[in-house]
């Protein structure tokens, strides 16, 4: 065993030092790397869930208002809200990341479909009112299918 160690003393002596510090300094910024990619994503999520819970008052995760205006409302948010999905979206795993983008579409197709002048049809089945778009459904329905709408992209934003 002593024969072992000599030999090891002995290669350190005559090996130049500075690999095992060139691979020292790679492994300390590659931590430091690590550190502010996890900081970067932990706002990023953080400001996702802040964009529906805070920014949208009276509507998430309860809904206590529903403005009369509804699709002005969400439309007027749109771009802050597209910056937050931006943002986040980097931070997705691959495997992810297309259902995210789809969540994200219908959720802004729901913004953009939805009309001030709403009108219910009560001779269509609940079956055949799922498929209509949102400016027939009633407000109810709308408001169930916003809620759920933010909670799947809400699915997203959860630490790890």
């Amino acid at each position: 065993m002593e024969e072992y160690i000599d030999q090891i003393s002995k290669y350190f002596t005559n090996v130049p030092l500075w690999p095992f510090f060139l691979l020292g300094f790679i492994g300390l910024v590659s931590l430091a790397i690590e550190a502010v990619n996890r900081k970067r994503r932990e706002a990023a999520i953080e400001n996702f869930r802040a964009m529906f819970e805070e920014d949208l008052p009276g509507l998430y995760p309860t809904v206590t208002r529903w403005p009369e205006n509804i699709s002005g409302y969400l439309c007027s948010r749109l771009p802050e809200m597209q910056h937050h999905f931006e943002v986040l979206r980097v931070f997705i795993p691959q495997k992810q990341l297309r259902e995210y983008n789809m969540a994200w579409n219908k959720y802004c197709d729901f913004c953009r479909g939805i009309g001030s002048v709403r009108h219910a049809t009560g001779a269509q089945s609940s079956a055949d009112s799922s498929a209509l778009s949102p400016a027939s459904r009633t407000d109810d329905e709308l408001k169930k299918e916003f809620h759920q709408l933010i909670t799947v992209l809400l699915e997203f934003a959860k630490p790890r």
